[in-house]
């Protein structure tokens, strides 16, 4: 699990470097893949805009209802794999306008991570007076 700012776009860049966005993106682009790899965002920024990261791999068909945390898959945008409508990334939006070389592929990525990271929405921590929390809990 790493930290990561997001007024600091370097700091999403040491979170998850170009070798890894490689190597996930390499393996999502296979047109057999079950597991899709990336970024998964575990927390909404905090007053300093601090969240936390984790590297992860999720099932292409494991969804997610209540919305925390939040998974960002890692994709070239230029894959043959990911504009073939038979394979599982074809069902993923890819933005209009596409740079033609692998840094571009990740500076792009990294923009949809810190777009992903301001807007996500994440419920509330429980708290002590939490509704949820009061009456009679059996025993």
């Amino acid at each position: 699990m790493a930290e990561a700012n997001i007024n600091d776009r370097a700091s999403f860049e040491r979170a998850y470097d170009r070798h890894s966005f490689e190597q996930d993106a390499a393996m999502n682009a296979r047109s057999d893949t079950t597991v899709v790899h990336g970024v998964t965002i575990l927390s909404a920024p905090n007053a300093e805009g601090l969240v936390e990261l984790s590297r992860t791999a999720q099932h292409v068909g494991e969804g997610n209802p209540e919305g925390d945390p939040v998974f960002v898959a890692a994709f070239r945008l230029n894959d043959t794999a990911a504009e073939n409508a038979d394979t599982y990334a074809g069902s993923v939006e890819l933005p209009a306008a596409a740079p033609n070389d692998a840094a571009g592929d990740y500076w792009a990525f990294i923009d949809q991570l810190l777009d992903t990271a301001r807007n996500a929405h994440f419920k509330p921590d429980i708290g002590r007076g939490e509704e949820r929390l009061k009456g009679f809990h059996g025993g």
